[in-house]
């Protein structure tokens, strides 16, 4: 299918957990071919000469006892010999099942999912068909299936070329020796096979790779609107953030009434404190601002008859190093305490 131009953005964690989800991973099949090639040829390394000792006993004892040669022991016959092909073929099944399935495993993960199991409509659309035929990754296919055709062509050629030059002498060998000959040019044709399936895999993964990278791809639109999904509208986010805001101040300004003095820095910071000698341990902040929200302060604290000091290092100590509702540190408390009693002065007429 033709890439969407619009679709120039990394695709999102969100994008990719749902695209494994429906079975899109990256994943190369020539790493399990290749892994499985390698594991075959050291399995015959070290696996021949056992299945040779048990393929020597079963002969022997078959061929050693005329009574196997009475039709009615058939039977028993024919379990050994079921018994012989289970003990010498389905520890090799079981190794390349094991190695089929790590090699998978190890490109994306334990994945368990029927969902490309499902049918779909855009297949049967002759128009995407034509589109997949003269594709990128059509082409890829070609070229690489072509290389792999001519690399097993040219390595069966020469082996075959090497077993030709000494057909003759397999008439006047024994039988032993035309089998490790056979055997030996068998190993090396799997082994040359294995080795040369290793860059292909390689190649053919990083291909894999790019194609999922570049599939998952999304537009900006589609970011937005998947960030609206999971995270919300920015401007309903926004107008709550500011409703909230606006709750806060109210709040802030509903207890200022509480305030015995604020602390100002005339125009950058006012930090309103509230004082109970009998019920305090030391004076609370209970409203504070910068800027425009200060000027708020100061100029409710002025209709609320509550007094001002002007003090800016002070004011600007007090903003940065406590939040509402904390107590001053102990540092500022005579600060504090010369301002509290030149009020309380004041308001005796002292």
């Amino acid at each position: 299918m033709a890439k969407d131009p619009s679709k120039t953005e990394k695709a999102t964690p969100r994008r990719r957990q749902k695209a494994r989800e429906e079975g899109q991973v990256a994943k190369s099949q020539d790493i399990p071919i290749s892994a499985s090639l390698l594991v075959v040829f050291l399995m015959f390394i070290f696996y021949l000469p056992f299945a040779y000792e048990r393929l020597k006993e079963y002969f022997t004892y078959v061929f050693s006892d005329p009574l196997f040669l009475i039709p009615t022991q058939n039977g028993q016959i024919v379990a050994e010999t079921i018994k012989l092909m289970g003990v010498l073929v389905l520890p090799v099944f079981l190794v390349l099942l094991i190695v089929g399935v790590f090699s998978n495993v190890a490109q994306f993960g334990f994945l368990l999912t029927f969902k490309p199991l499902a049918p779909k409509l855009d297949k049967l659309n002759p128009v995407s068909g034509l589109q997949r035929l003269f594709s990128l990754k059509t082409l890829f296919e070609l070229v690489k299936n072509l290389l792999k055709l001519a690399v097993a062509t040219l390595v069966a050629y020469y082996l075959v070329k090497i077993l030709l030059e000494d057909v003759f002498r397999f008439a006047t060998s024994a039988v032993n020796q035309d089998a490790y000959i056979l055997l030996k040019y068998t190993l090396i044709m799997i082994l040359a096979f294995a080795v040369l399936s290793i860059p292909v895999a390689v190649i053919d993964y990083l291909f894999r790779r790019h194609e999922y990278e570049e599939n998952i791809k999304m537009s900006k639109h589609e970011i937005k609107e998947e960030q609206k999904l999971y995270e919300g509208n920015p401007q309903v986010k926004a107008a709550i953030r500011k409703k909230q805001r606006e709750m806060s101040m109210s709040r802030m300004m509903a207890e200022l009434a509480k305030a015995d003095v604020v602390i100002t820095n005339p125009t950058h910071f006012a930090v309103a404190l509230e004082y109970k000698k009998d019920k305090m341990r030391a004076p609370k902040v209970i409203a504070k601002g910068r800027d425009n929200v200060a000027l708020r302060i100061k100029k409710r604290a002025e209709e609320l008859e509550i007094p001002l000091e002007e003090n800016p290092p002070l004011a600007r100590t007090l903003y940065e190093s406590c939040e509402i509702g904390d107590y001053i540190p102990e540092n500022l408390y005579q600060a504090i305490a010369k301002i509290l009693a030149k009020i309380y002065r004041r308001k005796k007429g002292v």
